[in-house]
């Protein structure tokens, strides 16, 4: 019983320590340097702007003029 008690502790522990990682600052969007163009592949990213972008090739060109570059806050629509 106290093995058990024991284990449900570690995994409740583990699952409080995993979601701490959904609150850490947006990561910077994979961009290619030479860039020709943007596959019309839908495969929508959230930025943390509030923002869905169609793909994280879109939010690249998107970034590309602006002055201040939009990070993807997650994978999937906002």
């Amino acid at each position: 019983m106290k093995v058990v008690i024991i284990f449900l502790s570690a995994l409740a522990l583990l699952n409080l320590a995993g979601n701490t990682s959904a609150k850490l600052v947006g990561r910077k969007a994979s961009c290619n340097d030479a860039f020709v163009g943007c596959p019309r592949i839908y495969d929508p990213v959230c930025g943390m702007d509030g923002n869905t972008y169609p793909s994280e090739c879109i939010l690249c060109s998107e970034n590309r003029v602006r002055q201040v570059p939009v990070l993807i806050k997650k994978y999937g629509p906002c």
